[in-house]
């Protein structure tokens, strides 16, 4: 039976007096008995306790007569039990002591002979008097099977507290003002809120200033938040606090542990209003197998309410909230305004309420006051990145959201708040939560994009409608001919506008048949050279350049047919690269340059002098629509006929061939360069005065992009030299090597450092550090003249010390220069940036200096050295594993094939001595891995029998995870042993003693993490310490600690597969001093994208298994997290395009970007095109070619301080003969490693495997490792 509404108590029917007292404290009973006892539990109360009142925050009676206990009745109950005694009366006044401001006003002695104030009328102050009883909620929601309760009545109290109660004075309630926090006693002066309030007003605090980040402006509607004055709020009686915790059935008589319910802070206790309460508890004492009814309370308060005024328990719990210690100033203007607002009902008034409750959990001042920042940072505070992730789109419980506030923790380091942005509803994230939600976030942008690319439903062409790349503005992009003779090589093209269109022979435009199509203007293609008759190139000089210079193509859009055009300038190095990598003949070259020519002068004439588009994104596809054509033909610039007409295969004839053209040299420091072509200049001749021979007087303006020329200094020796590169030849070229002209300033800074230094020097212009600075560098020069001069009477061991100590020297000062910048005011118009590049290369100079004036015979310039060790021949797997122990003895000898140990300036070593090996597994390996990992691994190997092999490592508790690396007793000592060998190789090339070194390690370790499996990855991969970041660690510590002190350390990893642990020891968290770039087969295509319901496991596979269903080890090398990660995933599968391209396009201006003090190359073979994992494309020539990058890479940017590690590569032939004894013997072909192959290694393996390795024979692991090395002493001369 469902309640009888009329027999509910009525709210109309109570004396305000009745109203004011009367509660709801669950399910007690009313009795004469009970009445007797709640009268003796309050004459207890006063007897004990007569400051109760004024000690609690409690308001105090004038009556002496002392007021009976709350209760709540249920009709037809004989039962009693006491509900406020002595015990509980206690525990409310430590309750209130811990909760309540011990400041409050309304808690002080109230003066004697004060003649109280009359109370003012419950319509104005909107009180609401009764809190109706919970159980009468459940009237809608029970049914007549489950409930037959009657009506519940309350016993009328015999005072009122509002009704006798003194209301503050007029002084107290200014001083209560919320308004104005600084003289406010209502805030804890021991609080950070108080103290927060008391340094700013609530006043001062603008929401149209600039208080939050501005991306954050329009989520919060800051023009809605001003909050008009309003009064304080009166604290809760005594009797207000047992009516509030009965109605929300918390405190001691619903708690019996040491949990009673109530929260530590104010906002948990405010959330309380969302609490689900029992409405049938009655019911459930006489049916305990019925199931109880739960509804929110604010629900339940709202139920009942009949009227505006009638949301009591609302009322009272922000009450309660409002005087709680901490409670922000603001959090408690807006409680107050919340029940002070006009309100037209009870709907209007819950709406509120509610409002205002979720408001305060995201409003801005609430949160400064509360502690937390709220303006986002230019740049990551610290490993976790603070505040810099404020304004950061999320996806939290499958709902996007954005972060907008960040707030220090003991516990966790860091917590993010979190908004979502349907609800405005607010959520708190830990660290590990927060990369989880970005890169869920990530995810989901990559999703909507691959499908917003993916053909789907009716609509044709609404795959492709939007699609668009950079820099289509300028009209250049890359772009793949439909021609089958162009290889599918992507080459430059300019984009034609739709006004152009395609004329027909009556010379008419025909706009585009197709929205999905473009037309395009290939410039200097090299597959029409057969077309020769209607070239108008007479003096082509090979004949790939006897074809016309410009071909007409129509070509579908999608991004595997157009690409952005990236180059903004001709490098000759650059082009040369990217050029090695598409397999074409050398001859192609020089058509390849011309296009490039074309396509950087166009871009830079579109750039400089076309008017820019200003339409919107959605007029652009209005107008594209309407045309019927695609965006890009709407977007691209349209260039006047004029330019369009130019002799452009004269011009491209009088520019030197790349036969002219000098080697690039890998010595200098800055690239070289070629003018572009001044398509502006040339129309501008074309009109009078210079097409009559003379010269415009209007100055025309300069389009160099270098810093504004500086005055000359009276100082010969700070003369700013016009050219660096020119200077250090003359240098060079000098008789005498200790001449003044020598170790000139202008040899090493250039002119625009140098003109800072004069300028300091000689006017008020002033910017703070370049005087130190000068003076750092000025020192170390004189110092290395000083070393150079002495240098020929030092013994061998000296000149080696001293050679350290000078390079170190460079090192240092170099960090403490850009200290002196990076952390000085600069002046407007003058660039940190740029004074920071040219400190760092001023540096290097010396550095390069130093290392050509010290190096000896085996010792620094144009030294290469190979560090092996044969403990690494301890790890021995099991049968069939990819990664076998021959590997090492194969990559020896690809070394030796390189000239390892032959060439007196390619060393070869083959021991790493203790003192390494120590640091590697005490000092050096603790830091890259977690202590218990190490642990873990050392007693697994530690118990396998010494004539055991195969035996799972990395495997958990469950057995999961080991099945691809295993290892023997050997392995623990193998794997320290490789991370000694790359300490030894950091300090050789840091130290000088030699240009570059390759580590022949085994096993690999880029796998390896912090601790197992890292990054949800299914197994370790072999791997079980990480050696390139190991030396990454070791190089970045402090001189202090052991380490050489290092800024920057920069890993390039080029395995097939994401180095997941690289990533996830260096790059966890953004931290500057490393930048890890991985170019790898996978893709989000490929892995699938990450929902919260799926398992990620389902995407991943053993490394060398299946990749149906994905790539190891999975989706982390899918997208770059922060900007010290760049993952370039390249699809299925590894060629040698895409290699290039990404090499060129990509991580060459990041890595350049970053500038690194060292750079660290995780050299994985298994991209090769016979590697048994068939995931890759390239040729041991392609691995040179990588090599070559790289160095050019370091040349650029750390005086060629380059080494590299062996990761991955399992295309070695068999060494060994089968040995089957049911087969007749073996007549397989078999490498040849001669005295580098142990003679107690065997080398069983699966006749499977060992067909797919019979095709390494012609090309392998050995051939390139041997290219790699071959690389490194290529490029070990510096100059």
């Amino acid at each position: 039976m469902s309640i009888d509404q009329d027999q509910l108590p009525s709210k109309e029917t109570a004396s305000p007096e009745d109203k004011s007292d009367s509660i709801a404290v669950g399910e007690i009973p009313n009795s004469s008995t009970e009445a007797a006892q709640s009268d003796k539990g309050d004459a207890v109360n006063q007897s004990q306790d007569q400051d109760t009142s004024k000690d609690h925050g409690l308001k105090s009676n004038e009556k002496d007569t002392p007021a009976p206990a709350p209760v709540a009745a249920e009709a037809n109950t004989s039962s009693s039990t006491e509900e406020l005694g002595q015990s509980n009366v206690s525990t409310m006044k430590r309750k209130l002591d811990s909760l309540m401001d011990e400041d409050n006003p309304a808690k002080r002695s109230k003066p004697q002979g004060e003649t109280p104030e009359p109370p003012k009328p419950a319509s104005e102050t909107n009180e609401i008097p009764t809190i109706s009883n919970p159980e009468a909620g459940a009237s809608a929601a029970s049914t007549s099977e489950q409930m037959d309760v009657e009506a519940a009545s309350r016993s009328a109290p015999t005072s009122d507290d509002h009704a006798n109660s003194s209301p503050p004075s007029s002084d107290q309630s200014d001083a209560m003002d919320v308004d104005e926090p600084r003289s406010s006693s209502l805030l804890d002066e021991g609080s950070d809120a108080g103290a927060a309030a008391k340094t700013q007003s609530d006043d001062d605090l603008d929401y149209t200033s600039d208080l939050i980040d501005p991306a954050l402006e329009g989520l919060m509607k800051l023009e809605d938040m001003v909050i008009p004055k309003v009064d304080p709020l009166d604290p809760l009686t005594f009797r207000d606090l047992a009516e509030l915790e009965a109605a929300l059935q918390i405190g001691d008589h619903y708690n019996y542990g040491e949990d009673d319910g109530w929260k530590g802070d104010w906002a948990g206790n405010l959330d309380l209003f969302r609490k689900e309460v029992v409405v049938n508890k009655n019911y459930l004492n006489t049916q305990p197998s019925a199931k109880p009814i739960r509804i929110d309370y604010c629900d339940w308060v709202a139920s009942n309410a009949r009227n505006k005024s009638d949301l009591r328990g609302l009322e009272l719990l922000f009450r309660y909230v409002y005087h709680m210690k901490g409670t922000p100033a603001m959090a408690k203007k807006i409680l107050a305004h919340a029940l002070q607002r006009p309100a037209q009902s009870s709907e209007e008034r819950l709406d509120i309420i509610i409002k205002a409750a979720t408001r305060m959990n995201y409003d801005p001042i609430v949160l400064k006051q509360d502690g937390w920042t709220i303006k986002k940072t230019e740049t990551p505070e610290g490993p976790l990145g603070g505040a810099f992730y404020i304004g950061r789109r999320v996806m939290w419980q499958k709902h996007e959201a954005v972060i907008v506030a960040y707030i220090p923790d003991e516990t966790y380091g860091g917590l993010w708040k979190g908004v979502f942005l349907e609800d405005l509803d607010t959520f708190d994230m830990e660290p590990g939560e927060l990369r989880l939600a970005l890169k869920k976030w990530e995810n989901k942008s990559r999703q909507k994009a691959f499908r917003s690319n993916t053909h789907s439903g009716s609509t044709r062409f609404a795959a492709t409608a939007k699609f668009t790349v950079p820099g289509i503005e300028n009209g250049i992009i890359l772009a793949k001919p439909t021609n089958k003779a162009s290889k599918g090589i992507m080459w430059p093209a300019r984009v034609r506008n739709i006004v152009e269109g395609k004329r027909n022979a009556d010379g008419k435009v025909r706009r585009n048949s197709s929205k999905n199509q473009i037309h395009v203007i290939f410039l200097a293609p090299f597959w029409n050279a057969q077309d020769a008759s209607v070239s108008k190139m007479t003096n082509a000089t090979d004949p790939y350049s006897v074809g016309p210079l410009f071909e007409y193509d129509t070509i579908e859009v999608s991004e595997y047919n157009i690409q952005e055009y990236t180059h903004n300038s001709i490098s000759i190095e650059k082009l040369e690269t990217a050029f090695r990598f598409l397999g074409l003949p050398k001859g192609i070259f020089a058509r390849y340059l011309d296009s490039h020519r074309l396509a950087v002068s166009l871009k830079a004439y579109s750039l400089k002098h076309l008017p820019k588009n200003r339409d919107s994104e959605d007029q652009l596809l209005a107008s594209a629509s309407l045309t019927e054509s695609h965006i890009l033909s709407v977007k691209a610039p349209i260039f006047p006929d004029v330019v369009l007409m130019l002799p452009f295969d004269y011009i491209l004839s009088k520019l030197p061939h790349p036969s002219e053209l000098a080697a690039s040299s890998l010595g200098n420091d800055e690239d070289s360069q070629e003018p572009v072509i001044d398509i502006d200049g040339i129309v501008h001749s074309l009109s009078p005065p210079e097409c009559f021979g003379k010269s415009s007087q209007e100055p025309k303006n300069s389009s160099c992009l270098t810093p504004e020329a500086l005055p000359s200094s009276p100082d010969p020796n700070f003369t700013p030299a016009k050219s660096v590169k020119r200077a250090l030849q003359l240098a060079s070229e000098e008789n005498n090597g200790d001449s003044d002209t020598v170790w000139s300033m202008n040899n090493f800074a250039s002119d625009f450092l140098v003109g800072l230094f004069q300028r300091e020097a000689v006017d008020d212009f002033s910017v703070e550090g370049i005087g130190q600075m000068r003076t750092l560098i000025t020192n170390l020069v004189a110092k290395l003249r000083q070393t150079c001069s002495a240098y020929p009477s030092y013994g061998m061991h000296r000149k080696v010390i001293e050679l350290k100590k000078m390079l170190c020297q460079c090192l240092l000062i170099k960090g403490h220069g850009e200290d002196c910048i990076e952390y000085s005011s600069i002046p407007q118009g003058v660039s940190k940036v740029i004074i920071i590049i040219e400190w760092r290369k001023a540096c290097e100079r010396v550095y390069k200096r130093a290392v050509s004036k010290l190096s000896f015979a085996g010792v620094g310039n144009g030294v290469t050295s190979v560090i092996t060790d044969s403990r690494c021949n301890g790890h021995v797997t099991q049968l069939g594993s990819f990664e076998r122990p021959v590997r090492l003895p194969a990559a020896i000898k690809g070394a030796k094939r390189a000239g390892a140990g032959k060439d007196p300036n390619v060393l070869l070593l083959t021991e790493v001595e203790d003192i390494y090996y120590n640091m590697a597994e005490n000092v050096v390996i603790p830091k890259a891995h977690k202590k218990s990992y190490v642990k873990r691994l050392k007693t697994k190997i530690q118990s396998i029998p010494p004539d055991q092999k195969g035996v799972p490592l990395t495997d958990d508790s469950d057995g999961e995870g080991g099945d691809d690396t295993m290892g023997s007793r050997g392995s623990y000592a193998a794997a320290v042993v490789g991370i000694g060998a790359s300490l030894k190789a950091v300090d050789m090339v840091v130290t000088g003693k030699c240009v570059n070194t390759f580590c022949a390690i085994r096993p690999p370790g880029h796998h390896a993490g912090l601790e197992l499996r890292p990054m949800n990855a299914v197994s370790n991969g072999f791997c079980l310490f990480n050696a390139a970041a190991c030396a990454a660690i070791y190089a970045t510590t402090p001189l202090s600690q052991g380490g050489l002190g290092l800024r920057r350390v920069c890993v390039i990893d080029f395995d097939v597969h994401h180095g997941n642990g690289t990533q996830d020891i260096l790059c966890s968290t953004y931290d500057p001093r490393y930048l890890y770039v991985s170019i790898h087969a996978g893709g989000a295509h490929i892995n699938g994208f990450e929902d919260e319901g799926s398992e990620d496991e389902s995407f991943r596979h053993l490394l060398g298994g299946r990749n149906t269903e994905g790539i190891f080890p999975g989706r982390c090398g899918d997208s770059s997290p922060h900007k010290g990660v760049l993952n370039i995933p390249v699809g299925r599968q590894v060629t040698a395009s895409a290699m290039g391209s990404a090499l060129v396009s990509q991580v060459t201006p990041r890595v350049e970007e970053f500038s690194p003090d060292l750079i660290i190359l995780s050299a994985g073979f298994d991209a090769h095109e016979n590697d048994p994992l068939g995931m890759g494309g390239l040729s041991a020539a392609d691995f040179g070619h990588v090599t070559e990058v790289a160095c050019q890479m370091a040349y650029k940017t750390c005086s060629g301080r380059i080494l590299s590690v062996l990761e991955g590569g399992y295309g070695v032939p068999c060494c060994r003969p089968r040995n089957d004894l049911f087969l007749p013997p073996s007549e397989d072909r078999l490498l040849d490693l001669g005295e580098d192959l142990p003679s107690n290694m065997g080398d069983e393996v699966h006749y499977t495997l060992r067909q797919k390795l019979d095709k390494c024979h012609e090309e392998g692991f050995l051939e390139c490792v041997q290219s790699h090395v071959q690389s490194f002493v290529k490029c070990n001369s510096r100059k």
